[in-house]
């Protein structure tokens, strides 16, 4: 989206309307430029690689650099390739002092700490070409694999395969089949998303005429952009990664490296480059793959093991990839610090916006767009799961938000999750909640990769690092810890984050922070949770209540703070406060019981913490 190119220098293109393109070429007769601010890297960096994708009608072209910035100043400007109607090709001879371009992958001599990338792009026979997506991935290549976070297989681990088609490289009648594993892996792919590509005319298409080869991956993923789809080059760093992508409808093409006895199962007995599907994951985590370098067609789909896999692809090829995906509906993040979810797009009015708002999603939160009305877009939540009707199905929150608060980014798998009311994140305010990819420090300062945007520096003190098991009574103190930070807060209707919030949302982002994911609403907490007698009741547990004439329809959530006091984000006094039993029900709470009547109320008493 245009949003994402945000201090970009453009020369002759418009902004276009998602998700036809991000920009467009205002005079087909001229030649048309967009050049990227200034970006600082999270890490320093000695390898670079880009991408771009763009539709090129009536015989169009494009090329795509990239400069770097060390302590010696910024190099000049180093071409990634030429994509136009007579196909692509790399440019050969360019090395200098800082670096050299190693056909497809820029090797620097020494580390840079920034970078900016150009696109050039020509319209062909009076047909405005336009851009569609641009990516930038940069390599500590000196940084240390560490296979057990990168082969991690998590808890409640499911199985999940992706349909493709199968293709061998090898029984295509041509004397070049076995170096054509990455054009037919990407003609696989294409088919699966509906585009017409046979192997052989998909290695027409991207032979590299500079080099003479088919694997380069720049031209690779440029011409599969040209066809409609959305492709980019990334290094990913675990599994994980993979898998989410997949889950998010965009198969990913891994180069791996590995010799003899390193790949069981596999059609080569060593390479030191091939390209393959990843296309899923069996039950135990192993990886499913379409290798183009089987035999034959039956044999193209098989299973590697995952940590022999891992090596191969994470450790010998540094996660290199291709994600293809046939649209960006599903790779969306939320790039401000909060966005409302309206079930409606609203007026100006205020009154209409607080009457039609149904819940907040907050920064690098994920959004999966549904459809685009002007400047508003229609997106599930998929962090934020509401009961159907059924009472057994979860189902993603659906709603409006303005499109310009979304930003194109799958996030990487968590590593961390804010645990203060509100975190300093490079000068910018994030919420409660927020998860985010932690890649260095610790309790000082802390860097962590968005989905969307610039590196985060953050204190490791206001972060909660994931994947560990905390106590039960330990984790009881720590909720009620997040939840006193609201307490004088007014309510918010629809809150879930720093800035407001309502008495689900009050309890969502007090578990969340301390790695406890509940539904949005009350009614689906109080699905989620189990009974407890009030008697055995604990602090950290939850209260539920629901007017007594409809018992069925839960409408509050508390959380009881221990000694007959419970804690709630509630409209009977517009704030947040911390009560008694008997000042919230005018009831004595050692006579409480499940399901008994107080003012009009039908109270009920559940547990989530073990």
């Amino acid at each position: 989206m245009p949003a994402d190119f945000a201090g970009a220098d453009l020369s002759n293109l418009a902004p276009a309307q998602f998700p036809a393109a991000a920009f467009a070429v205002k005079d087909p007769a001229a030649p048309a430029v967009l050049t990227s601010p200034e970006t600082p890297a999270a890490f320093p960096f000695d390898q670079l690689l880009f991408s771009a994708d763009a539709l090129l009608p009536g015989g169009g072209s494009m090329e795509a650099e990239a400069q770097v910035k060390t302590e010696e100043g910024w190099s000049g400007w180093f071409s990634f390739g030429r994509l136009g109607p007579e196909g692509g090709a790399s440019v050969k001879s360019q090395q200098t002092p800082f670096g050299r371009m190693d056909v497809d992958l820029l090797r620097l001599e020494k580390k840079a700490s920034a970078y900016r990338y150009r696109v050039t792009l020509r319209s062909g026979e009076g047909s405005p070409a336009s851009l569609r997506l641009a990516a930038v991935t940069y390599t500590d290549s000196t940084a240390p694999y560490v296979p057990a976070e990168a082969e991690a297989r998590p808890a409640g681990f499911a199985p999940l395969a992706m349909e493709l088609p199968a293709y061998s490289q090898m029984i295509q009648q041509v004397n070049y089949a076995g170096d054509i594993c990455s054009p037919v892996s990407l003609s696989m792919v294409l088919t699966s998303l509906g585009v017409k590509a046979g192997p052989i005319d998909t290695a027409a298409a991207v032979r590299d005429a500079g080099e003479n080869i088919y694997g380069n991956w720049f031209l690779n993923t440029a011409y599969a952009g040209s066809r409609g789809v959305y492709a980019f080059i990334a290094r990913l760093n675990s599994l994980e990664d993979a898998r989410a992508f997949l889950e998010a409808g965009a198969p990913v093409i891994a180069s791996v490296t590995f010799g003899p006895g390193e790949l069981e199962n596999a059609p080569l007995l060593k390479t030191k480059g091939h390209l393959l599907v990843i296309s899923g994951f069996t039950a135990k985590g192993d990886v499913i793959v379409h290798d183009p370098a089987a035999p034959d067609e039956k044999t193209v789909k098989r299973v590697y093991k995952r940590a022999q896999f891992a090596a191969a692809w994470l450790n010998n090829k540094l996660g290199t990839c291709y994600v293809v995906a046939s649209g960006l509906d599903r790779l969306m993040t939320v790039k401000d610090k909060v966005a409302e979810l309206y079930s409606a797009p609203p007026a100006d009015d205020p009154a209409d916006r607080k009457r039609l708002i149904e819940t907040q999603l907050v920064f690098n939160e994920r959004a999966e767009l549904l459809e685009i009305a002007g400047g508003w877009a229609r997106v599930k939540a998929p962090e934020q799961k509401s009961l159907k009707q059924d009472n057994k199905t979860l189902t993603p929150y659906e709603g409006w938000l303005p499109l310009a608060a979304l930003g194109f980014g799958l996030p990487a798998a968590p590593t961390a999750v804010v645990k203060a009311k509100t975190a300093k994140a490079s000068g910018e305010e994030i919420s409660m909640g927020v998860k985010l990819r932690v890649i260095a420090g610790g309790d000082g300062a802390a860097t962590a990769l968005p989905a969307h945007g610039e590196p985060l520096l953050l204190s490791g003190r206001d972060l909660n690092q994931l994947g560990g098991r905390t106590p039960a009574a330990e984790l009881r103190r720590k909720v009620l810890d997040a939840a006193r930070v609201f307490l004088g807060d007014k309510y918010y209707w629809g809150g879930r984050s720093a800035w407001g919030v309502d008495c689900s949302g009050l309890v969502n982002l007090s578990f969340r922070a301390w790695g406890v994911d509940l539904p949005r609403n009350a009614g689906d907490q109080f699905a989620a949770a189990r009974t407890v007698a009030p008697a055995a009741l604990k602090p950290g547990d939850l209260i539920f209540s629901s007017d007594a004439a409809r018992p069925a329809a839960i409408n509050h959530v508390m959380i009881y703070s221990g000694g007959g006091m419970l804690i709630e984000a509630t409209q009977d006094s517009g704030d947040v406060r911390e009560v008694t039993f008997a000042e919230k029900f005018g009831a004595d709470f050692k006579k409480a019981r499940n399901g008994m009547t107080s003012r009009g109320k039908k109270i009920f008493f559940r547990r989530v913490i073990n």
